[in-house]
């Protein structure tokens, strides 16, 4: 199941094959932000910016919302 990045209840990336391309994408935005609770390994857990998510999406919701320009990601 392919997943994307959403805002609210709107999908505003394209499908990804996986969650962690998704975090990829989502900190290319800038929507990654280090959060003050520390993993098990005492590095701050990073987290999406508040009212973004990533959850699973369907084939035909891979278009992002019109006028919506995120960044391309340079390999």
């Amino acid at each position: 199941m392919p997943y994307a990045l959403f805002v609210e209840d709107h999908q505003i990336s394209r499908a990804l094959p996986t969650e962690n391309d998704v975090w990829h994408y989502a900190d290319d935005a800038g929507l990654v932000v280090d959060a003050l609770i520390q993993d098990s390994t005492g590095k701050p857990e990073r987290v999406l910016e508040q009212g973004y998510s990533i959850r699973e999406a369907e084939p035909e919701e891979q278009q992002p919302l019109p006028g919506l320009e995120m960044p391309k990601r340079v390999a």
